[in-house]
């Protein structure tokens, strides 16, 4: 119909639901923000810049069963690589309380028995990056990282986790 709405009414756009300033972030999402903007300073490594080409993936099990996850980079493939080793990381961390290559070696070592946690052998990641974090109620946040080299996959989390209000757990 020519002339409709009439030319006095003017129709808004719709609205987005804006957070409240007054609802905190959770610490997952915190952590994940804090992993983002460490991101480019961890990319000056040629190393990591090579191994990653700018390609990683973060989760966060919060003690809710809450999960908070991105992927980072534009390489889909790349991407769902990382994130699927993050994901085994991440849930074993979950299961256990133990950072990953750690709990191998308590087992291995014979000092912890794998069954007790519901994790079997031919499941056990092996490699660093998942990290065991907690708040300052002592609750786990299991959180783990994928893209770079081990080493730096849990210094980005370690270096994160104080500015989302958590720590490393320490289970030795």
């Amino acid at each position: 119909m020519p002339g409709y709405p009439p030319p006095h009414v003017v129709e808004s756009a719709p609205t987005v639901p804006v957070p409240s300033p007054l609802v905190a972030e959770p610490p997952g999402a915190r952590l994940l923000a804090e992993i983002a903007r460490l991101m480019p300073r961890f990319l000056r490594h040629p190393v990591d810049r090579r191994q990653s080409g700018g390609n990683a993936a973060a989760l966060v099990i919060a003690p809710t069963g809450e999960v908070h996850g991105r992927i980072f980079g534009r390489d889909a493939a790349r991407g769902q690589w990382c994130w699927g080793i993050a994901h085994r990381k991440v849930t074993q961390v979950w299961r256990t309380g133990y950072a990953t290559g750690r709990f191998e070696e308590l087992v291995y070592a014979g000092k912890l028995d794998e069954g007790t946690f519901g994790v079997n052998r031919p499941d056990f990641i092996g490699w660093e990056g998942g990290v065991p974090l907690e708040d300052t109620a002592g609750r786990l946040y299991a959180a783990a990282f994928s893209g770079f080299r081990g080493v730096k996959d849990v210094e980005i989390i370690t270096r994160a986790a104080p500015v989302a209000g958590l720590r490393v757990r320490q289970t030795d």
